[in-house]
């Protein structure tokens, strides 16, 4: 960073001349008060906390301007700038179906270094002190952070070039450059003359090294993000990352529009004034625990995933390594208590996709009362399990944090990759949701096969065992992307209620795997619809937008907490210690471990709480919203209750060393428990109040 002395810094501010100014930055310092630090915010508000001015910006939106329709940059139709996690060298992200509004690359390595996390403006002595903080910063001299100050809050006077950055604005008296950082904190921090006035408006914008403004500052809540399923994908200024109106008014190089008006006695008198509540559509970050190397940045290709690098479509990767984490949300105009829903992505898609669909927002989200909740899940491609699964939790705990949230009515749903993600929570996790919707989700393995007895995947992987390293793709099956063959767990949702939408000409998830799933839901004792739209391919329900029947099945669903039943089939290879995560139980059972590797099963059923089984109706359904349909069902009567049978637990368990039992959701608390359990191992059954049972492998009845 160029430094000055300070009589000359003096002279420039007394002149207020429009040119840029360099002053010192004082890297690492962090003025402000940790007091005022927050963990998660809504993207683009501003708040006053002890006399700064902080605003928070969105995250890996540092895009630049658009390119327009046609031009000589490699903006064509706002599509040669995706599909960067295929290797394309002229991408700025890395899905096809998520793009960037903002046409403008990076140097090799540097990519994501001029994205604005937050600025905090206060005044300390007789300075200003602007402190930005940069999501990713390699470097010192990786970025340019920039501010200009109109001293009187009067669009009519000053104004004019930001001198190096290719942008203007009107009415601004003072400007200052800060060119250098602190890569340890990712900070720029600078300090200026106090500017006069008692009322200013500032601006603020972060640019590559070279001068390539990348970022805008103060933005507001309702930055757009308006790709959608149709013309939207390929329009310009069109992309899912908040920052299309940055990146029109970054085209035309003029950023008067985005600015705040700040009160010099607030920062002085130490004011505290929280950023107004924002509903409708949105973008929320939060900061994660976990990272992956280098702990900061994007990686466009991705860091490989269950899979390693296969170079394979839709393989799981993962692009977006730091702490910040982006998230969609809609927040319905109603008060709280609200519902909620969990909407993952699309392979290539993001956590702008589908949320940003105002029929969708309607019937998901308003009607409802319901907050929908969109993560990024580290990228279009992650698949929802690892560090993408803790991203879902992690977004979900935010808003269950920050919104008064009904607990018994939240949904899972999601599409395509999102709808295996979305079977795959439901399985895993089924006592946290009332109810799920898949749209098109990938069933687990491409061999899939409505037939009974299915000798596909076996045949497929002893013909690749015996060609070896000819065909090392399909050598674990078809699970692309996938942990798990989904599928053979879908016995979990037997309390779980679930909508599933399909299509007969699908080119991604092909009718036969997706007849595969409705077979295997019909063969189990869960709550279901399995809708198949035989001329529909798979972005028909996106395109379509209607939404109607499946919203309609998952209105006022709420979760079944301790059922008489409980099944659940689990395995350790699906865990993630590393990110804080286990499958080891479900309702009132827990602490489920493995005799040997492979998947275990319980299914224990405990009559204490006088709750018989759950009585289903069977049948078939037909429509033509939004294209002709056909069904099959399950639907769930209501439970009946029968008299509390004391102390009786029964079911059967495989590859099951010890589990623990909740004797309070079980019903089985001050009761001699009357067991007749069949375990194929060893197994420890220990409840809450500390009784236990050892029982060898075998069928066995008794007390305890």
């Amino acid at each position: 960073m160029r430094r000055y002395a300070p009589a000359l810094l003096a002279a420039a501010f007394l002149a207020g001349c429009h040119g840029s100014s360099s002053v010192p930055a004082a890297g690492g310092v962090t003025p402000g008060s940790r007091s005022c630090e927050r963990s998660s915010w809504v993207a683009g508000t501003t708040e006053l906390c002890r006399g700064q001015l902080i605003y928070r910006d969105y995250v890996y939106d540092d895009y630049g301007a658009d390119a327009g329709i046609v031009s000589l940059s490699p903006a064509v139709l706002n599509a040669l700038t995706r599909a960067g996690a295929l290797g394309s060298p002229l991408a700025t992200t890395p899905g096809l179906l998520s793009p960037t509004a903002g046409d403008v690359r990076y140097p090799a390595g540097l990519d994501n270094t001029a994205d604005l996390v937050s600025l905090s403006l206060s005044i300390q002595g007789n300075e200003l002190v602007a402190d930005f903080e940069l999501n990713t910063l390699y470097h010192a001299d990786d970025a340019i952070a920039a501010l200009a100050i109109d001293t009187d809050n009067d669009a009519s006077t000053g104004g004019g070039a930001w001198e190096g950055l290719g942008i203007e604005s009107r009415g601004w008296e003072m400007m200052a450059r800060f060119a250098e950082g602190n890569p340890d904190t990712n900070r720029i921090v600078g300090r200026l003359p106090l500017p006069p006035g008692s009322t200013w408006r500032v601006q603020a914008v972060v640019a590559q090294k070279d001068g390539k403004v990348m970022n805008v500052a103060f933005r507001g809540p309702h930055e757009e993000a308006k790709a959608d399923g149709l013309v939207n994908q390929v329009l310009p200024a069109s992309g899912n990352w908040w920052e299309d109106r940055q990146s029109v008014a970054l085209r035309e190089g003029d950023i008067s529009d985005f600015g705040e008006v700040v009160s010099v006695a607030d920062l002085r008198g130490g004011a505290t004034r929280a950023a107004a509540k924002v509903t409708g559509f949105q973008q929320r970050v939060y900061t994660s625990q976990y990272t992956l190397p280098p702990g900061e940045g994007v990686d466009i290709v991705g860091v490989p995933g269950v899979h390693g690098a296969t170079q394979l479509p839709c393989e799981q990767r993962f692009n977006y390594l730091g702490k910040y984490q982006p998230y969609g949300v809609y927040i319905p105009a109603k008060p709280g208590p609200h519902a909620a829903q969990l909407l993952m992505h699309g392979c290539e898609a993001n956590h702008g996709s589908q949320v940003n669909q105002a029929s969708f927002q309607q019937r998901f989200g308003e009607e409802p009362n319901r907050i929908i909740i969109a993560p990024l899940g580290r990228g279009p491609h992650g698949f929802f399990s690892g560090i993408s699964e803790r991203d879902v939790l992690d977004t979900l705990a935010d808003i269950r944090a920050n919104y008064p949230v009904d607990d018994e009515q939240i949904l899972v749903s999601g599409y395509s990759m999102g709808g295996f993600g979305t079977l795959r929570f439901a399985a895993l996790y089924p006592d946290l949701f009332a109810g799920a919707v898949n749209w098109v989700g990938f069933t687990g393995d491409l061999f899939n096969l409505p037939i009974p007895g299915n000798p596909l995947p076996p045949a497929i992987t002893a013909l690749s065992q015996t060609l070896g390293a000819s065909i090392p793709p399909l050598s674990a099956g078809g699970a692309v992307g996938g942990d798990v063959n989904i599928i053979d767990y879908v016995g979990n949702l037997r309390h779980l209620p679930i909508a599933s939408l399909y299509s007969g000409a699908d080119e991604l998830v092909h009718v036969t795997s997706s007849l595969a799933m409705g077979v295997r839901m019909g063969e189990e004792e869960i709550p279901y619809q399995f809708f198949l739209h035989p001329v529909a391919e798979h972005l028909s329900y996106l395109i379509f937008n209607d939404w109607r029947k499946e919203a309609a099945y998952v209105a006022g669903l709420k979760r079944v907490r301790n059922p008489a039943r409980v099944t659940y089939k689990t395995d350790a290879k699906l865990d993630a210690p590393e990110y804080a995560i286990r499958h080891d139980s479900a309702y009132w059972v827990s602490q489920i471990v493995a005799e040997a590797e492979g998947p275990s099963l319980v299914d224990l059923t405990s009559l204490g709480c006088g709750i018989a089984q759950p009585l289903y109706q069977t049948g078939l359904d037909a429509g033509i919203d939004p294209v002709p349909w056909t069904a099959t069902l399950r639907r769930r009567l209501d439970n009946p209750t029968v008299p509390a049978a004391e102390g009786k637990l029964s079911g059967t368990l495989a590859n099951v060393r010890s589990l623990r039992i909740d004797a309070a959701g079980s019903c089985l608390r001050g009761k001699a428990v009357q067991y007749q359990i069949t375990t194929d191992v060893p197994v420890t059954l220990t409840l809450s109040d500390g009784r236990a049972k050892a029982l060898a492998a075998g069928t066995h009845s008794g007390s305890f």
